[in-house]
C-alpha cells in the first residue's frame, strides 16, 4: 500500500497560492505537506505542463487551449495575477519544473493526469518518460492518477517505478473495483458524497486506500475520517490537519501533514 499522509495538498495549497504552480508547492511545503497533487496536461507541442483547466480564461485570463499553446510559449503567461496581482509573473510549470520542485521542497507528487479524446497514450507516454528521467530511485515512488482507466492502462503499460490511482466521481465508476485490480491500483480517490463507511470499507478490504477529494471544511474532514478514509486532498491543508488527529490518546500516529510519526497529545 501506498504510505499517505492523513492531508494532501491539493494544486499546492491552492487557497493560499495560484493553484498549480511552484509558489503553490512551496507554501504546502512551509505548512507541513509531504505530499502535494497537481493537474497535467500536455501543450500544442507535447511537453507535459502543470494546469488544471483545458482552457486558460480561469487561471490566466488568456482565451486559448493549452492544447494550442506552445512550449516556447508558456513565459509569456501569467499564472498568478489572477488569484493576486502580488503574484503577477508566476508561471506554469512544466511537469519537470514541478518534479525538480518537489524534489528539492521534499515532497512527494500526485500527478493527476487529465484525460482529453485523442491525447490518451501520448499523454501517458510524456509523463512516464519524465518520471523515469527526472524522478530518483531512492525517494518515494510518485502517485498518478486519472478519472481515466484508458489513461491508467498506458501509465501501467509505459512501465516505470510509480503507484495508480483511480479517480471516481459522484456516480461510482462501473466496475470500478475490477479496472482497479487488474490495474494495480494502491489507491481510490472519490468525491465526499461517495465516501461512505462502507464503501471505504470495501476498498480497504481490496487492498486500496481511500482519498477524498477536496476537503476544505474541518468537520467534514472529521467525519471522512471517522467512516475510515485514509487522506483528504485540501486547499487548505494547514485546516486540515487538526481533524485527522482523532487517533485513541498515547497512540502512536502520523502527523496528518507530514506523514512522520507522532506520539503523546495533539498539538
Amino acid at each position: 500500500m501506498v504510505d499517505l499522509p492523513r492531508v494532501i495538498g491539493h494544486r499546492g495549497a491552492a487557497a493560499y497560492r495560484p493553484e498549480n504552480t511552484l509558489a503553490a508547492f512551496a507554501h504546502a511545503a512551509e505548512l507541513g505537506c509531504a505530499w502535494v497533487e497537481f493537474d497535467v496536461r500536455l501543450t500544442r507541442d507535447d511537453v507535459p505542463v502543470v494546469v488544471h483547466d483545458r482552457s486558460l480564461l480561469r487561471t490566466a485570463g488568456v482565451a486559448r487551449n493549452i492544447d494550442d499553446v506552445h512550449s516556447r510559449q508558456l513565459a509569456d503567461i501569467d499564472a498568478g495575477g489572477r488569484f493576486d496581482p502580488f503574484w503577477s509573473g508566476e508561471r506554469i510549470p512544466t511537469l519537470a519544473q514541478a518534479l525538480d520542485a518537489c524534489l528539492v521542497l521534499g515532497l512527494t507528487p500526485n500527478i493527476e493526469l487529465k484525460a482529453d479524446a485523442g491525447g490518451i497514450r501520448t499523454a501517458a507516454l510524456a509523463v512516464a518518460g519524465m518520471l523515469r528521467e527526472r524522478w530518483p530511485a531512492d525517494r518515494p515512488a510518485p502517485l498518478v492518477s486519472s478519472f481515466s482507466p484508458r489513461m491508467l492502462y498506458h501509465m501501467r503499460s509505459a512501465g516505470g517505478r510509480l503507484a495508480l490511482g483511480l479517480l471516481m466521481r459522484r456516480r461510482p465508476r462501473r466496475f470500478w473495483a475490477w479496472h482497479a485490480r487488474v490495474l494495480g491500483c494502491a489507491t481510490i480517490h472519490v468525491d465526499p458524497s461517495l465516501a461512505t463507511p462502507a464503501f471505504v470499507e470495501r476498498a480497504r478490504r481490496r487492498g486500496r486506500r481511500v482519498a477524498v477529494y477536496t476537503v476544505n471544511d474541518r468537520a467534514r474532514a472529521e467525519r471522512l475520517f471517522e467512516a475510515g478514509v485514509d487522506a483528504v486532498f485540501s486547499d487548505r491543508p494547514d485546516l486540515m490537519a487538526p481533524a485527522a488527529r482523532g487517533t485513541p490518546a498515547g497512540a502512536g500516529r502520523k502527523d496528518p501533514v507530514s506523514g512522520g510519526t507522532r506520539t503523546g497529545a495533539a498539538d
